[in-house]
């Protein structure tokens, strides 16, 4: 399996603001969800990046439905950071954006209305007291395993917005410049690019209709403005 299919990176190296220290190496991973791995492929990663912890941000259901196969000796924290789900966001049976497409793929006019709001979800994230409580439950927790030595692998479903607004945060914590932020947030675009194409295409052949491949694409790729949302709203908390 290799890391872009599971949009997966470290997010050691990056400088803090004053230019002296780094964030450290090894010891925080982001990615998607884990449930694409088999069992075996999941244990040679864990053991690979010697991950001793795993924190799932997503829906119960969403958990429930894809879980991830982790090896017994690994710690399985479950953290959400949405109460409930959200279309186009969360990927339960029934929410998930492909799946409502081809359901709906003679309506666009109702493909459309659903789109999310994600300039709203990037500022509710990180001043809803439910979920801001709860991403600071994580940032907790990962400078805690941190500060053991354990490495801790946290993840969404696409590792792109509720696994990005946590990044976000953790950066905060250490110091790292919004631009540095910004920068690994759109790292995702390099894994994401190939796999939204494929589904535009899917899309496009189910639908005919060119202005919803174009809305499809902006939502399934990493844009600057919303992570810069959740810094601006995170920054007045």
């Amino acid at each position: 399996m290799l890391r872009g299919e599971l949009n997966l990176r470290d997010l050691g190296g990056l400088p803090t603001a004053d230019g002296h220290g780094q964030v450290p190496r090894g010891l925080y991973l982001r990615s998607g969800k884990l449930s694409i791995l088999g069992k075996a492929e999941c244990e040679a990663l864990c053991k690979r990046f010697n991950i001793g912890c795993v924190i799932d941000l997503r829906t119960p259901v969403e958990a429930a439905e894809f879980p991830d196969p982790l090896p017994p000796d690994v710690e399985h924290l479950f953290i959400p950071l949405l109460k409930d789900a959200a279309v186009g966001i969360t990927h339960e049976t029934g929410s998930d954006p492909m799946t409502i497409i081809r359901n709906l793929r003679k309506h666009p006019e109702k493909l459309k209305e659903m789109v999310p709001d994600f300039t709203a979800l990037y500022r509710d994230v990180v001043t809803d007291e439910y979920s801001r409580r709860q991403l600071d439950k994580a940032v907790a927790k990962l400078r805690e395993n941190a500060d053991k030595g354990i490495c801790t692998l946290f993840h969404c479903t696409a590792g792109k917005d509720r696994t990005g607004i946590v990044s976000m945060a953790l950066l905060k914590s250490y110091g790292v410049s919004d631009e540095e932020i910004v920068a690994d947030y759109l790292r995702t675009n390099r894994n994401a690019f190939w796999p939204t194409l494929k589904k535009c295409v899917g899309i496009g052949l189910l639908t005919r209709n060119w202005d919803l491949v174009k809305t499809a694409y902006k939502s399934f790729m990493a844009d600057k403005e919303l992570i810069m949302t959740s810094i601006k709203h995170y920054d007045k908390r």
